[in-house]
């Protein structure tokens, strides 16, 4: 361990990223809060220690090093470093160039191996597309990088300065001995996710009780982990899935959705529980090992990290089925598919069951996606409740039972949740907060259509930012009593049924607002919503809308709502859903 300043730390060596380690993941408040580092230390005239950087030496050459931790850090040093040299003079530009970034034809420092490239055309200054989430946000720290140095008025100062940096560096011989240091250094500007904490307590245990015979395993299954959650990411944020680009998703959520589908032992972990349960098996298992056999802990490892790859896997196919299939497109982005449901459907996905067609009778032009849609619809939305137990006892399940078996545990998995009686109940009652209502509303429109929308077409419709539009408006400025209401009392008991509802684009509900449905049909007429275009025209035959209309739009509706997601008996399959649980589901 020895403190030394940027430019020893570069100086006659070449830097790699190891395959197993992150890709970059800096944000830009990350990037400012490094610039702040570097001004302070310039404004003080001192030297500013700015972070810890874990080193591994490569057995194959003397100036190689492989940055097992800190490269989040030294990546952005590289990239400031790089956009001070683009503004030097010629001659000082040739010199730090082959000091810090190039010499001849190899690179100072290079990251994961599919980032190469989009990294090696920043440092030659061309922007190409990011292809990821770690591309992107070096694209997009280099924005923020370049609109900081354009504020530097001596450029050739600024670089002294950050010459002058010190940081704090391990050297290890090996990259076990490097990767333990790590498990208690982190220089990623944030803490680490119990993801990579698990990652490093399984190398330790390989390295400390298998002879390290597990060590790259492990190190080469995260690492395609890792690029895969960041894959999953880049595709949630393409596509508009809430619940994957929301900031607080990260790879913690879907380790904890893959325990679901791995252990009985819960059925909501946190992603802490998830390391815990890791560590005690661990403990356990090398505990009960006999003459210093731990082949268990080696089986134990290898199923975990199978397993949790298979499942990341998975989760990446299904949504980037959503990039080319209406289906899952839908699912996924409109509905806004429950996070309960993610480790169900990533798990049938793995057993391509998705498409398989159902067996039960009555069941058969509907598969299994259908299922998933029909419960996410009626439980997780209309009943707007989270039932987990039930969900994850049959998702531990599936694999080891027939698929005739699950078929008959999620009929009654909905039948116990939502049966019909209640799902006609909900229907016909105040229903505008169900968050189901975009979803509901723009299969009706296919169903008016007769046809199905396009990907295209529903990709433009959720551009459009669909709201759900009060026929009768919420703030009336009409009699009741002149709508066949009794009263106003009355009038507000309808107000929030089906009936009243319709689907339109944000813009055009800010310009119909607490219009009289009559003034509203030149606004219905430009929608591109048939239910609501269609409305239009009624309402203009009709030359009203009232309590009657209401009555009899809800129960058209309704039908439509109960044809479309289906239910009847199942048969009793908590035989299926054994007791293997100590918790109970609360109703």
């Amino acid at each position: 361990m020895a403190s030394i300043k940027i430019k020893d730390f570069f100086n006659g060596r070449f830097f790699e990223i190891p395959k197993y380690q992150r890709g970059y993941a800096w944000e830009v408040s990350n990037i400012r809060d490094l610039f702040d580092d570097i001004k302070e230390s310039i404004e003080s005239s001192s030297n500013h220690y700015i972070g810890t950087i874990v080193l591994s030496k490569a057995e194959d050459d003397e100036e190689k090093f492989y940055i097992v931790d800190g490269q989040q850090r030294m990546t952005t040093i590289s990239l400031i470093i790089n956009s001070l040299i683009s503004k030097l003079s010629e001659k000082d530009r040739f010199f730090y160039e082959r000091f810090y970034l190039k010499e001849d034809d190899r690179y100072r420092m290079l990251p994961l191996n599919r980032d190469q490239g989009f990294f090696k055309q920043i440092l030659e200054d061309i922007l190409i597309e990011p292809q990821n989430k770690s591309q992107r946000l070096l694209r997009d720290a280099v924005e923020e990088i370049n609109f900081k140095v354009d504020e530097i008025e001596d450029k050739l100062k600024f670089l002294k300065s950050v010459e002058k940096l010190e940081i704090m560096e391990f050297v290890e011989n090996s990259e076990g001995d490097a990767i333990r240091i790590f498990q208690t250094v982190n220089d990623r500007g944030k803490p680490l996710s119990n993801m990579e904490k698990a990652k490093s307590l399984l190398i330790y245990f390989s390295n400390r009780y298998l002879d390290k015979k597990l060590d790259n395993t492990v190190n080469d299954y995260f690492s395609d982990i890792f690029e895969i959650y960041d894959d999953i990411k880049h595709l949630g944020d393409t596509l508009g899935v809430n619940l994957i680009r929301n900031k607080e998703f990260n790879e913690d959520n879907l380790m904890r959705y893959h325990f679901v589908t791995y252990s009985n032992e819960s059925y909501d972990p946190t992603a802490n529980y998830v390391l815990n349960f890791l560590k005690k098996k661990l403990i356990e298992l090398r505990n009960n090992s006999s003459d210093c056999n731990y082949e268990a802990i080696h089986d134990f490892i290898y199923d975990y990290i199978s397993t949790l790859k298979n499942f990341f896997i998975n989760c990446k196919n299904v949504l980037e089925r959503a990039l080319k299939e209406e289906k899952f497109y839908k699912i996924f982005v409109i509905l806004n598919l429950s996070a309960t449901l993610y480790p169900l459907i990533i798990r049938l996905q793995s057993l391509n069951l998705l498409d398989q067609s159902l067996e039960g009778v009555g069941r058969t032009q509907f598969n299994f996606l259908d299922l998933v849609e029909l419960i996410e619809v009626r439980v997780y939305k209309t009943r707007a409740t989270d039932p987990k137990a039930d969900i994850a006892r049959l998702v531990y399940k599936i694999g080891k039972i027939s698929a005739s078996e699950i078929e008959e545990s999620l009929i009654w998995f909905n039948n116990r949740w939502m049966s019909t009686e209640e799902f006609q109940a909900n229907l016909s009652q105040a229903i505008y907060g169900n968050r189901a209502l975009n979803y509901i509303f723009i299969t009706y429109c296919e169903e008016v259509k007769g046809i199905q929308y396009s990907l295209e077409e529903l990709k433009k419709l959720v551009v459009s930012s669909p709201n759900i539009e009060h026929i009768l408006s919420q703030a009336p400025n009409f009699d009741p009593l002149t709508l066949g209401f009794q009263s106003k009392e009355d009038f507000i008991d309808f107000e929030h049924h089906l009936g009243n509802l319709t689907i339109l684009e944000k813009g055009l509900n800010s310009s119909v607002s607490n219009k009289n449905p009559i003034d509203k049909i030149d606004g219905y007429g430009r929608s591109a919503f048939i239910m609501t275009k269609k409305l239009g025209s009624s309402i203009d035959s009709d030359q009203e809308f009232n309590k009657s209309t209401i009555q009899v739009r809800t129960k058209e509706l309704s039908q439509f709502c109960l044809k479309r997601w289906w239910s009847e008996k199942s048969i009793d399959t908590k035989v299926v859903l054994a007791d293997e649980y100590d918790y109970q589901e609360v109703s």
